[in-house]
C-alpha cells in the first residue's frame, strides 16, 4: 500500500468513528509522538522475556507488591 492509499484509508476509517473512539484514537497518537520523541531509552535496557517460563516461576514474586498504587494499578489493567 502506497503512502497516500494509507493516508486515504485512515481519513476514511476516521471519519466513520463516533466521538468517543476517536479521542481514543487521539490518545494513542499522542502517545506514539511522545515514544517517538523520547530520547530516554531506558526500558529498552530491559533483560529479554524468557519464553517458556510457567506460572509457577511467578510464584517467587507473590505478597511483593511495594507501593501504595495497587488499586490504581488494578483498575488501569481492568480498563486496557
Amino acid at each position: 500500500m502506497t503512502y497516500p492509499e494509507i493516508r486515504q484509508k485512515i481519513e476514511d476509517q476516521l471519519a466513520q468513528l463516533p466521538p468517543d473512539q476517536l479521542s481514543l484514537v487521539s490518545d494513542f497518537l499522542d502517545a506514539l509522538q511522545t515514544r517517538g520523541n523520547k530520547s530516554d531509552r531506558s526500558l529498552c535496557r530491559l533483560a529479554p522475556i524468557k519464553r517458556g517460563s510457567k506460572a509457577v516461576d511467578l510464584l517467587k514474586f507473590a505478597g511483593t507488591w511495594q507501593g501504595d498504587d495497587l488499586e490504581e494499578c488494578l483498575q488501569f489493567v481492568r480498563e486496557t
